[in-house]
């Protein structure tokens, strides 16, 4: 029987061709249209309408134009660069291997757009310090001079995706007439918006989390791509296409799109609870720019961290271990600092009770209470402040890198050029008031002994007020 459907659906694939170069297309259930691998069209499934294309690129042989290029391949990772003639690599950024392989580009290079460095690599090491400072218990290693000479400048291939969002919200509103009266609605809208540039990493050596982080980049410096840019830095070249990358593109499109209904608001209603929600993603166009960050990899015990500095704006971001002795003992100066503050705040409650209460009957009474008030207080001590110092250094010591800062909210990337458009189709249910929300909560909330139950009659009268 499985044999039947695995071939039903094999001849149901092998089918459905691309009205563009009547290659085979498929479905894809990430954005829940047809694709074509081959020219990248996208289709309905139903009709097979275009809604959008995402083309591989640079998948020629090299021409003419390419002879001023070389590229160089790591022979233990894999990583390929590209240079210009007059740039020669040394060693692999991305896993510090000095066996490279050099030779002539044999494909095309031909981005759409380039962001050129605005950062030199001395601003680059002064940002990372002073990125570094900021986060406590970092080794050594990780700040020594021949380290971060090794910083080096990429290109790195983005994809810049443009995109129809669509969002679906249903809820409730409440559109308040009097004190006890008010209006209940239903609420169903559907806004419709357009994501511009959102950018894609293409690069499997280089975290998608780690260009994120170090996100925005300022589009109004791009330029079409031209070689003159290249001498003195490194381009890396795409090894995950945007075609590769839909269902990623979809999730971040996806998230851009349900952020929408966090920032829902309807002027008309006093009061709205969103129920449910529902969010789309279509129309994919691309571009294919390189942008600018300077990469530096810092092998440390057996592990990789990699740190990324914006070449543009100047943005740090990456992974750093935590020294976990340094911890302790910034935990421990923490503790003594906060206990000295302890005892201080011990004398000034301890001597001005004790002489005041105590100073008629003599000075040993004075001499003798204040001691039993610091003992009472130096034995509470550690209940108050000890939680605050221990909780302080298992975050420190359970740390294992620096956390990456997130990508930038939808409101960066929302094309404001664009009309959103928002569908109304709310709906009046019915009046309410207090007396009537209590009758319909109560159901629910009833406990025994019926009506005539005190909680139940309390509860009834905290909500007529």
């Amino acid at each position: 029987m499985s044999w039947k459907y695995d071939t039903v659906d094999s001849i149901a694939a092998s089918s459905a061709k691309c009205p563009n170069c009547s290659a085979n297309i498929f479905f894809n259930e990430k954005i829940g249209k047809l694709v074509c691998s081959f020219c990248g069209g996208i289709y309905e499934p139903q009709t097979l309408a275009p809604t959008g294309s995402i083309a591989n690129r640079d998948t020629g042989e090299a021409g003419d134009e390419e002879n001023n290029k070389q590229e160089f391949i790591c022979d233990s990772c894999g990583a390929t660069v590209v240079t210009d003639d007059n740039t020669s690599a040394t060693f692999c950024a991305f896993c510090g291997s000095a066996t490279l392989i050099q030779r002539r580009l044999r494909r095309e290079f031909r981005p759409d757009l380039i962001i050129p460095f605005k950062i030199s690599k001395e601003d680059a090491i002064n940002n990372y310090r002073e990125w570094v400072k900021t986060h406590r218990g970092v080794p050594k290693a990780f700040r020594e001079e021949a380290t971060l000479e090794k910083i080096t400048g990429f290109y790195v291939p983005f994809w810049l995706i443009d995109a129809e969002c669509s969002t679906v919200i249903t809820g409730e509103g409440m559109k308040r007439i009097n004190s006890d009266t008010a209006e209940r609605y239903n609420i169903k809208r559907t806004v419709d918006f357009k994501m511009k540039r959102v950018p894609f990493d293409g690069c499997k050596k280089i975290s998608n989390l780690l260009m994120e982080a170090i996100e925005p980049f300022d589009y109004s410096e791009l330029v079409p791509y031209n070689d003159m840019f290249l001498p003195g830095f490194y381009a890396q070249r795409y090894d995950t296409s945007a075609l590769d990358m839909l269902d990623l593109i979809s999730i971040r499109f996806n998230s851009y799109a349900m952020n929408l209904v966090k920032k829902f608001s309807a002027s008309e209603y006093s009061s709205v609870t969103v129920r449910a929600r529902g969010s789309h993603a279509g129309d994919f166009s691309q571009l294919y720019a390189l942008l600018p960050v300077w990469f530096l990899n810092i092998n440390y015990k057996g592990l990789n961290y990699s740190i990324a500095v914006n070449g543009q704006t100047g943005e740090t971001s990456g992974n750093l271990p935590v020294n976990k002795r340094a911890v302790f003992w910034h935990s421990l100066l923490k503790a003594g600092k906060i206990a000295l503050t302890y005892i201080l705040f011990m004398l000034l409650i301890s001597v001005p009770i004790s002489y005041f209460i105590f100073k008629p009957l003599g000075w040993p009474y004075v001499t003798a209470s204040m001691l039993v008030i610091n003992v009472i207080l130096a034995g509470i001590g550690p209940f108050v402040y000890g939680p605050f110092v221990a909780a302080r250094y298992h975050r420190n010591k359970n740390e294992e890198s620096v956390t990456l800062d997130q990508a930038p909210d939808m409101e960066e990337y929302i094309d404001y050029q664009s009309k959103i458009n928002m569908e109304n189709n709310d709906m009046f249910v019915k009046y309410t008031n207090k007396t009537t929300e209590a009758e319909e909560i109560d159901p629910l909330l009833m406990p025994k002994g019926g009506a005539r139950n005190p909680m139940y009659l309390l509860f009834k009268f905290i909500l007529r007020r």
